[in-house]
């Protein structure tokens, strides 16, 4: 999780204004650690495991299918489809290391960097308009957001999908004091030899969440850095890391200064006393300064709290992690769903799908279709209807490639015209 914060860490702010944690991953595992006791333990033994335990299947390209669910009770929270089409390129080149800024890394480090051979796919955008706040305390993380009931959306088949919440955060406060917090996410489901109790609290609660700011071209103003620091969709790859297995590089030490006992539970990422302040300082070096084979932080790295423009690489150590998850902890995201597609779960799809010029629709749900518009992968808008629905939609000599069907302004669906 980005934007990680808890009592101590606002104790830290409190003494050192520049001190500035901005995920929940912290809260998740300390509240796991307080009702169950020895969770972290157990989850750092399991994540060094799995990292030992990568050989499976070492070749293969892993795709995990991905629902945005966009919670909003304003205008500007509910961000365009466009902004999450590009949120799941910028997860492709990530997590296949084909992104440009990989030139970046310092020589040092290039023997340890990975292609994740981890691929996303848009499955599904769900949009609800909601008039609740969604604040994370020190008791409880603002987990509503994933809930229908409590002004939020319900999971989708999480055993098979990567939900991922987009809404506003507010800041964690505490003394009047705030720590802005851009995501969070739970680590994998306990296995069968962790402590009882130990998983999240429920299944329908796994996933990602984010504030909807991470995802625009913006900047995000951090009051305890005085600075706007830059948003590129790093936020995400940063929790998807969290949910597919990772700690922060440092370990989780170094809250109230530096510290180099922490640990990642990941060989090839160098010992790091503390976390990065959304900068990119490559003279960094915390621990081990002056000795024999001693490494510089690894600020490139996506779990660092370094800044989004510095970030641009997982190790090969992280990397066998997150695969050894997908084959275990997390392995129906990899299964085939053909069996639990959108007729199954929303009752409306598209057919034929690919097309060559023409679809319907199917819809056996409770929905009435009033307005329906296509468009293409920037969201454009390039056709749209609004009344007369006969089931039938002839398309208007559109090129080749993918498009997204947006039904009543609300459910998303992907549609692929291929050369007749």
């Amino acid at each position: 999780m980005r934007f990680c914060a808890f009592f101590l860490i606002l104790i830290a702010v409190h003494v050192n204004s520049q001190q500035f944690v901005p995920c929940l991953y912290d809260i998740v595992v300390q509240q796991r650690e307080e009702s169950n006791p020895g969770y972290k333990q157990a989850l750092y033994r399991a994540i060094e495991d799995a990292a030992k335990e990568s050989h499976l299947r070492n070749d293969e390209i892993y795709t995990i299918k991905v629902v945005f669910h966009v919670v909003y009770k304003t205008e500007e929270e509910n961000i365009h489809d466009s902004l999450l089409v590009r949120q799941i390129e910028r997860l492709n080149r990530d997590y296949r290391r084909q992104n440009a800024d990989t030139i970046n890394l310092r020589d040092v480090f290039h023997p340890v960097a990975a292609d994740a051979r981890i691929e996303f796919e848009l499955n599904e955008i769900r949009r609800v308009q909601t008039t609740k706040t969604f604040r994370p305390s020190f008791t409880g993380l603002p987990d509503q957001v994933k809930q229908t009931a409590n002004g939020g959306s319900d999971a989708k088949d999480p055993d098979h999908y990567l939900n991922i919440w987009v809404c506003k955060i507010e800041p964690l406060t505490f003394l009047g004091l705030e720590s802005p917090v851009l995501g969070y996410a739970y680590p994998p489901d306990a296995l069968s030899h962790w402590p009882a109790g130990s998983a999240a609290p429920a299944k329908e609660l796994e996933g990602v969440v984010i504030d909807y700011r991470t995802v625009r071209d913006d900047s995000y103003y951090i009051k305890q850095l005085n600075n706007n620091i830059p948003m590129l969709g790093r936020t995400t790859v940063h929790e998807v890391g969290h949910f597919l297995g990772l700690r922060h590089i440092s370990g989780d030490a170094g809250i109230l200064g530096v510290n180099c006992e922490g640990n990642d539970g990941v060989d090839d990422t160098p010992t790091q006393g503390m976390q990065s302040q959304f900068d990119c300082n490559k003279e960094q070096n915390t621990c081990g300064a002056g000795e024999p084979g001693d490494l510089p932080d690894m600020v490139e790295n996506y779990m660092d709290y370094s800044s989004e423009d510095c970030q641009n690489t997982f190790t090969k150590g992280q990397v066998a992690i997150m695969r050894s998850v997908l084959t275990t902890l997390r392995k129906g995201l990899i299964e085939d769903v053909s069996g639990t597609d959108d007729v199954k779960i929303s009752g409306i799809t598209l057919v034929p799908n690919p097309t060559s010029g023409y679809f319907s629709i199917k819809n056996t749900s409770d929905v009435i279709i009033h307005s329906l518009e296509i468009m293409d992968i920037r969201g454009r808008i390039i056709q749209q209807f609004n009344s007369g629905f006969d089931g039938y939609f002839t398309l208007d000599n559109l090129e080749a490639g993918l498009y997204f069907v947006r039904i009543n302004h609300q459910i998303t669906k992907k549609l692929v015209i291929a050369n007749p």
